[in-house]
């Protein structure tokens, strides 16, 4: 951490610099392998919580006064792989490519839609609560039985669903541990994740600790349906290092959370933690609630990185028996991309937390899709993620975070077929896609293969920072920003998909949820984290959609917006 005149600049000057690729260096050919000769990894690490309460309402607990803002925290990009890219090995071939002909303007409908929480003032100011502005934004948010919650760096909101009036907040998103003691009260670091568990009604908010070491994971699950109620309150520790860019995925028998490990003395990679949390001892406040984690170091080649958890969509009444959880990653590994995506399965044993494997270790569970190139630009030795243009050629570049798959990994079982959705920055011919996959696997298995995949339009503008999921109908919602240096193209947020019956692999037209004002420019290139497409478990046919945009022009002058989305057939 170092400290200036305009407050708190996290890490060194050094990271925030454009990464840049260097000397080519040997990777082993691991994703010529098959499931059949996945690696495992059994080396499981047991915690339980070092602390746990409950709490009291959230809404007494977030009454506090607002407070100027005071300084400037800035997240650099921590990139596992960027300078290590090694040439295309794989020998594999790419499948068939996607469907490049956009289909008709996109049948989902626009219900609500209206402002979310940001740094230009108002009610919806964070700044005045948290004390700090932020860049870039973690824009997430989840939808339960009656509330929409959104978290956005260090503070969160909660809003009508079904008017979209402000019902609480926003408040600083350490509030959720206030009176817990400890370094989860204390520390408001950022990456947020706020999620709905859909089967049990409950609200999970989760922040980690980066203040250290020691690093800590801070969970807090609701006692009832509603977010501004009573939570019971857990502190996990996490190792090795330095956990960067936690995601999570709730499933009916399990809690799930990754984060690439950095050294926190020099932010060199060291892999990645992928974690369980025993979510049926959580649910009823159990002090004994178990975490079990698999550090995966790749078997010391470091291949492995940027998971994302599946994160269940589904309705379905929860399995007594824990099901194994997939996860997805590691597309960075070879320049200029490749024809792979990767799996890896988590199998935990609570009860046995020795018998618990990490399968598809070391990119040993490729999965075939279209070959892509990875939303890089420049030339070797100087490629970089900042390749996004904006109207007015003096301002920034931004970054396409064109290294991982972007969050969710959303997975939607209809009963007969477990459905896998999830998108990522390419490059096309003129620009920037986002493009996104539907993975399949028969009822019970964890074996994906790949069933279709789409892509925006390759016409010059640029459409990265998406998040997809899927109805109960089978429609496909997608929503990204866009942008160009095209006159008045600044950062907007658009929404795509594909209706139930198209041809597989098309893209309907985009539409426009809001256009930004103005373009950003001194804010160290970044431009989101993350975005947040979520289903509705109430119809499982609403989706809601939260991004990043700029009302006007400036410098961590941010503001999001959130909108509901529904395909006109789902009943």
């Amino acid at each position: 951490m170092r400290i200036n005149r305009k407050g708190i600049l996290r890490w060194s000057a050094a990271v925030l610099a454009v990464q840049t690729v260097g000397s080519l260096w040997g990777l082993p050919a691991a994703s010529q392998q098959t499931a059949a000769h996945a690696q495992v990894l059994n080396n499981a690490a047991v915690s339980e919580a070092i602390t746990s309460d409950v709490s009291e309402p959230l809404g007494v607990m977030a009454q506090t006064p607002s407070v100027s803002g005071a300084g400037v925290v800035v997240h650099p990009i921590m990139q596992p792989k960027l300078n290590k890219l090694n040439v295309d090995v794989t020998g594999l071939s790419a499948v068939a490519s996607y469907a490049s002909a956009p289909g008709p303007l996109v049948s989902a409908r626009v219900g609500l839609s209206f402002k979310g929480i940001g740094q230009v003032g108002g009610r919806l100011d964070c700044p005045s609560v948290s004390r700090f502005t932020v860049v870039p934004p973690d824009t997430n948010a989840a939808v339960g039985d009656t509330q929409v919650v959104e978290w956005v760096n260090l503070c969160y909101a909660v809003f009508d669903k079904s008017t979209g009036d402000l019902i609480a907040g926003p408040f600083a998103g350490n509030r959720f541990w206030k009176s817990f003691g400890g370094p989860c009260g204390k520390n408001n670091d950022g990456d947020p994740i706020i999620q709905w568990d859909k089967t049990h009604h409950r609200w999970v908010a989760s922040q980690n600790v980066f203040n250290g070491p020691p690093f800590y994971t801070c969970v807090a699950v609701s006692q009832t349906a509603d977010a501004t109620g009573r939570y019971f309150r857990y502190a996990f520790p996490q190792q090795p290092g330095f956990p960067d860019y936690p995601k999570w995925g709730l499933t009916p028998t399990g809690y799930y959370q990754t984060q690439n490990v950095f050294d926190p003395n020099n932010f060199g990679f060291l892999g990645v933690n992928v974690c369980a949390y025993q979510s049926s001892a959580m649910l009823t406040g159990g002090r004994n609630a178990k975490q079990v984690c698999i550090f995966d170091d790749s078997k010391d080649t470091l291949f492995d990185d940027s998971m994302l958890p599946a994160d269940d969509d589904s309705t379905r009444p929860a399995n007594s028996v824990a099901q194994p959880e997939v996860l997805l990653g590691s597309i960075d590994n070879f320049y200029p991309g490749g024809p792979t995506v990767y799996e890896y399965v988590f199998k935990v044993d609570f009860l046995h937390p020795e018998n618990s494997t990490l399968a598809g270790v070391n990119g040993s569970m490729p999965i075939l899709v279209p070959r892509y190139n990875l939303a890089l630009c420049g030339s070797q030795p100087n490629l970089t993620l900042y390749c996004v243009p904006q109207p007015d050629p003096a301002k920034q570049r931004l970054d396409t975070l064109g290294d991982r798959l972007m969050y969710r990994l959303a997975r939607f079982d209809d009963g007969d077929t477990q459905h896998f959705m999830v998108t990522h920055s390419v490059n096309n011919t003129s620009a920037v896609a986002a493009r996104w996959y539907e993975f399949r696997a028969e009822e019970g298995s964890t074996h994906l293969s790949l069933y279709q995949s789409g892509q925006t339009p390759d016409d010059g503008h640029y459409r990265w920072m998406g998040s997809v999921a899927r109805d109960k109908m089978g429609d496909i919602a997608l929503g990204y920003s866009r942008s160009s240096d095209a006159p008045g193209d600044f950062p907007s947020i658009y929404y795509t998909g594909q209706t139930a019956g198209d041809s597989q692999g098309t893209t309907e037209t985009e539409h426009l949820i809001v256009r930004g004002g103005g373009a950003q420019y001194a804010s160290y290139n970044r431009w989101g984290d993350y975005s947040s497409m979520a289903l509705d478990g109430a119809d499982s046919c609403t989706f809601w959609y939260a991004n990043e945009y700029y009302p006007k022009g400036g410098s961590f002058d941010w503001s999001t917006w959130l909108a509901s989305l529904k395909f006109r057939h789902c009943p």
